[in-house]
C-alpha cells in the first residue's frame, strides 16, 4: 500500500509522482525554509511540477479538507474522551492546528499532484 508505485507512497514521502524517486520539495519542514519551498521540476525525471500558473489553487479545496477533519476529530476527541468543555476544546484544537498547517498545505500539493501526473516506472522515464 505504501510502497513505490502507489500514490500514498509518493504523497506521503512527498516524492515525484512520476518516478517517486525525486523530491517535491527542496528542503524538510524542520529546516524553516518555507512551506512551499518546491522544487520547479523533479530532479531525476525532470517531470514539471509547476504545470501552470495558479495550478495549485486547487490544493486550497484539499488543505480545506484536510483541516476541516483534523478541527473536527480534534474537538470529538477533546470533548468525548478527555471530557473538555467546548471552549477548552476549541483552544486545544486551534493551537494543535497552527502546528498542523504547514504539514497540511505540503499534503495538499502532494494530493493534488498526484492527482494530474501518472506513476511511470524508471524503465518509461528515460
Amino acid at each position: 500500500m505504501f510502497k513505490k508505485g502507489s500514490k500514498l507512497y509518493s504523497i506521503t514521502k512527498f516524492k515525484c509522482p512520476s518516478c517517486h524517486e525525486g523530491d517535491l520539495y527542496k528542503s524538510s519542514l524542520a529546516s524553516m525554509q518555507g512551506i512551499y519551498n518546491m522544487h520547479e521540476s523533479c530532479p531525476k525525471c525532470n517531470q514539471d511540477y509547476q504545470k501552470e500558473p495558479g495550478f495549485y489553487w486547487g490544493a486550497m479545496y484539499i488543505g480545506y479538507g484536510l483541516s476541516s477533519a483534523y478541527m473536527l476529530s480534534a474537538m470529538m476527541l477533546c470533548i468525548f474522551v478527555f471530557n473538555f468543555t467546548v471552549n477548552q476544546s476549541f483552544a486545544t484544537a486551534i493551537a494543535g492546528g497552527v502546528l498542523f498547517v504547514p504539514l497540511i498545505a505540503r499534503l495538499a500539493r502532494a494530493i493534488w499532484i498526484n492527482i494530474y501526473v501518472k506513476y511511470k516506472p524508471s524503465s518509461l522515464n528515460s
